[in-house]
């Protein structure tokens, strides 16, 4: 791989570091963007493209929840009980998806665009009507074990389906549907999204691929990728937390959604 795309991946890894930090929905927006091109250029097989962007998305969201969970821990915002709990039913869910359907035939460019789409279209609702609303002043409601594992459940299938983190569907559950703050809400977000990503990338890593490619893979994970997208999100991820403190929440939010546009720009375009 030559030099500009190392240089490429690397501030691709900044970027999504940056907007796991900042968003709380780890940095598998960017990721799903720019990967499918990066993974043709490569020489991969169109056939195996959609399930390569998932796994080294989810890889470098991994890196990017880490980074984040790391700075909250130190500031003592970590929930570490919602955590385990939406987290383990995440892992359930995402690991029975990713091994019974995604890591198949039968899921390919067009699914994955289609899901993509839909789910960045839900993002941009929930950026707007959150950067519209004033927090709320209502008391928060106890979650449950029946709702995290439904948040968790809901999560995981985002996670293996598409690559994103799963914090689209984590944050809006519970800072609208149980009067969560947003901080604890992107907080418990961050810590599920590491949990559900380390264990769907250790079945990525050990599963059987039916390709061969020049660079050196383990599973669905291309290392030289994997690992310089990862160096920039550990560097940025930190300050997107730190980031999101100072600005105004509404700005951040229509930053956001220009760059969602632009992803679902791109997947339509594809579906053309």
């Amino acid at each position: 791989m030559t030099l500009p795309l190392y240089l490429l991946l690397f501030v691709m890894g900044l970027a999504g570091g940056f907007l796991a930090g900042l968003i709380g929905i780890g940095g598998g927006v960017m990721y799903v963007l720019i990967l499918p091109y990066m993974l043709g250029i490569m020489g991969f097989p169109e056939e195996a493209i959609v399930q390569l962007t998932i796994a080294n998305s989810i890889f470098g969201t991994m890196f990017a929840a880490l980074a984040g969970n790391i700075a909250l821990w130190r500031k003592r915002e970590f929930y570490w009980k919602e955590v385990v709990v939406m987290g383990s039913f995440a892992t359930l869910v995402g690991l029975l998806l990713l091994h019974y359907f995604v890591n198949t035939p039968a899921y390919q460019k067009t699914e994955f665009n289609l899901i993509v789409i839909l789910l960045m279209i839900g993002i941009i609702w929930r950026t707007l009507r959150q950067a519209r609303r004033e927090e709320s002043n209502n008391s928060e409601r106890k979650v449950g074990l029946l709702g995290s594992g439904f948040v968790g459940a809901s999560a995981g299938a985002v996670a293996a389906l598409s690559g994103l983190g799963g914090g689209t569907i984590i944050i809006p559950i519970l800072n609208s549907g149980f009067q969560m703050t947003m901080q604890k809400a992107k907080s418990i977000s961050l810590g599920v999204i590491f949990i559900t990503a380390f264990c769907i990338t250790l079945l990525n890593t050990f599963s059987s691929t039916g390709y061969s490619s020049q660079w050196h893979t383990t599973g669905y994970i291309v290392w030289p990728l994997a690992l310089t997208i990862s160096m920039g999100v550990v560097i940025a991820s930190p300050l997107g937390v730190l980031v999101a403190r100072k600005m105004s929440s509404r700005t951040i939010s229509y930053i956001f959604v220009l760059f969602v546009m632009v992803v679902i720009a791109d997947k339509l375009i594809q579906l053309l």
